[in-house]
């Protein structure tokens, strides 16, 4: 019989994850926090529930892949471009303070000296990737100044990785040195040259090919292999899977099918994520912060602090504002995971004792789960500051790019780019107001980029996409596609996202209209509908009823569905004593009582003065009177016949009818 123990080990981490995130969360606790507790509860230093915790762990490594996968597909090299500043002088600022300080300390104090000092300022020196855009990304914060200075930390802080496992050896006095560090930085550097000559020519060009084939499985398996296989190479060259993960993902961001990518990958993502966060918690040991809470308390303390002054100081002298230093500064303020492998090889290798080894573990749990606590406190002191105030006056202000999709407000997110999108973009950028396509045709996307129009591929059935588009500030929705299952799954989640959006669907049949307003749309169109009102339209105006009679029942008609198809009491047709209007422009037209012409001659009107039109016939009772006297009083009720250009029509009509004004 197969032993499923793993399995069992899986769903004890999930339900217990999920109970303990759902008991928090009336007390507004993240559900980042919950899952760290969760693990401590779970682990072999709690409960015991899970002993073996090395299959967790292996799922949750794929968590943190996943994870700067999205990152990557969020970004792209040009954004990377733009940040170098901060990336490059800010993170290598915020490394080196950190080695420095905590290296020169501890020598100071005697807590260790030469070499093992080093080590201890390499291992505080990196933050939590993970938690930091885990918790960036669930408060929308990505694309702000702080998400895109924390970022650039963040990544400079991985490349650290490398060097650092290789000057670990070299520290401890057993080999390793700067022949082995120069050949692995030169084996980094051909595959981040790789991935970004990939970015621009090979991968766009396979997942154009992928996506020509309407295969939603054949893409999402070239997106697991783009992201796995890029992480695995990069780990032959000793770099961490996250990185490889990341520029896979920056790879995938340059074409333009990165917005589905990213809606694809995101339950993978937070279900591997949630792993992560609970395996973190499995390595807290409850009984060694009871024994030394002191000790421990002092050295959260000290990470806390000297991580807030690291990073926040090296971006006031780039000339961030104080409120982005102070923010970006508390969130990185916390030890990250890739520290503890690190710790783990320093045990190996002597650098550290077991009972240091087992302090650094605690603090650094317990720093990464006051991490959403220290954000908060961090945003609230940011918020007293002034935005615009650099604390470094001379230093050249930093900029600070706004997220893209954020960009997007009170606009038109029109879903499909058929007949009915195109005429609708169309107008929409005729009256030069701003909107936003989705399409899932790849070619129609190719050829309307080509043309300048703002379109996205996505499948708008996925929340990820449609908050991409922007549609939480979006004004107006208009689902114009012929997929009647899509359409209600798009609808049901536009609404959850914008209760207050205007939206516009189109249908097949009149039987779906109650269904879809019931879901949340505030018109519906059904093609028949409309198409059963343009055939009435055109047959009545070729027996020439007045157009605004026809107008007025097409009104009626929408208003109260087919109801009013019922034998409509329409004025006897104008053009059935076969005059002969010799093909030029005319209109028939009722007057309306209360309308401008009612009770008038035609000498008082002056029609053609006034519009450029001119009456040929009157109809009364029945009755057609021809080209009439100029002393005709026109009634309430009479039926006009007119000549002339359209515009000049359109202008009468006002005239005969103020229900048209």
């Amino acid at each position: 019989m197969h032993d499923f123990g793993f399995l069992r080990d899986l769903l004890i981490v999930f339900a217990l994850g999920g109970v303990v995130v759902y008991l928090l969360r009336p007390i507004k606790v993240p559900s980042l926090v919950g899952l760290l507790v969760a693990g401590v509860l779970v682990g072999p230093h709690g409960f015991s529930l899970v002993n073996d915790t090395k299959n967790v762990e292996t799922l949750a490594e794929i968590g943190v892949v996943l994870l700067l996968f999205t990152i990557g597909l969020e970004l792209s090299i040009g954004h990377l471009v733009g940040m170098w500043r901060t990336l490059i002088l800010g993170g290598g600022a915020q490394v080196a303070l950190t080695v420095a300080f905590i290296s020169l300390a501890a020598s100071a104090a005697g807590v260790s000296t030469g070499s093992k000092s080093i080590f201890l300022g390499c291992l505080v020196s990196l933050s939590s990737t993970a938690i930091v855009l885990a918790l960036l990304g669930q408060r929308g914060e990505l694309g702000t100044p702080t998400g895109r200075a924390s970022l650039g930390i963040l990544l400079f802080q991985d490349l650290c990785i490398v060097p650092f496992m290789l000057m670990a050896p070299f520290l401890a006095g057993k080999g390793g040195g700067a022949a082995d560090i120069a050949i692995t930085v030169a084996a980094a550097v051909g595959i981040v040259g790789g991935v970004i000559i990939a970015a621009r020519r090979l991968v766009p060009a396979i997942l154009y090919r992928v996506v020509r084939t309407r295969s939603r499985e054949l893409f999402l398996t070239l997106l697991m292999v783009l992201c796995l296989g890029t992480a695995y190479l990069t780990s032959l060259a000793g770099l961490s899977l996250a990185l490889g993960a990341f520029l896979a993902g920056l790879a995938i961001s340059e074409s333009e099918y990165s917005h589905q990518a990213l809606a694809e990958a995101i339950p993978f993502r937070d279900a591997f994520a949630s792993l992560f966060f609970v395996s973190i918690g499995m390595l807290m040991d409850v009984r060694q912060v009871m024994a030394a809470p002191g000790l421990i308390a002092a050295v959260v303390g000290i990470v806390v602090l000297l991580k807030l002054l690291t990073a926040g100081l090296p971006l006031l002298l780039l000339g961030h504002s104080a409120r982005v230093a102070v923010t970006t500064g508390f969130t990185l303020a916390q030890v990250g995971e890739f520290a503890f492998v690190l710790a783990h090889t320093g045990l190996g290798l002597g650098l550290l004792s077991a009972a240091d080894y087992q302090v650094f573990l605690a603090a650094s749990v317990i720093t990464m789960l006051i991490t959403p606590a220290l954000r908060a406190a961090g945003g609230a002191l940011a918020s007293r500051l002034d935005n615009e105030q650099s604390l470094v006056p001379w230093a050249k202000r930093a900029p600070e790019p706004a997220d893209a999709a954020a960009e997007l407000s009170d606009h038109v997110v029109i879903v499909g780019y058929g007949v009915n999108g195109t005429n609708l973009a169309r107008a929409l950028r005729s009256a030069d107001l701003p909107y936003v396509i989705l399409e899932l045709n790849p070619e129609t996307v190719r050829r309307a980029r080509a043309e300048g129009e703002p379109i996205e591929f996505g499948d708008s059935t996925r929340q990820a996409i449609l908050h991409r588009a922007g549609i939480a500030r979006a004004r107006v929705l208009v689902i114009a596609i012929s997929d009647a299952a899509a359409t209600r799954a798009t609808l049901s989640l536009a609404r959850e996202e914008n209760a207050h959006a205007h939206i516009v669907v189109r249908t097949r049949y009149v039987s779906e209209v109650e269904e879809l307003k019931k879901l949340g749309a505030d018109d519906v169109v059904p093609e028949e509908f409309e198409t059963s009102i343009e055939i009435f339209s055109r047959v009545l105006h070729h027996f020439d009823v007045p157009r605004n009679l026809v107008l007025d029942l097409s009104t009626h008609v929408r208003e109260g569905m087919y109801a009013m198809l019922r034998a409509p009491n329409a004025p006897a047709p104008a053009g059935g004593e076969g005059e002969d209007l010799s093909g030029v422009p005319t209109e028939a037209l009722c007057v309306r009582k209360g309308s401008e012409a009612a009770g008038k001659t035609l000498r008082d009107l002056d029609l053609r003065a006034r519009t450029g039109a001119s009456i040929i016939a009157l109809r009364r009772s029945g009755a057609l009177l021809p080209n009439p006297s100029p002393d005709e009083a026109i009634a309430a009720g009479d039926v006009v016949v007119l000549i002339g250009a359209r515009e000049q029509l359109d202008a009468a009509l006002l005239l005969f009818d103020p229900a048209v004004a």
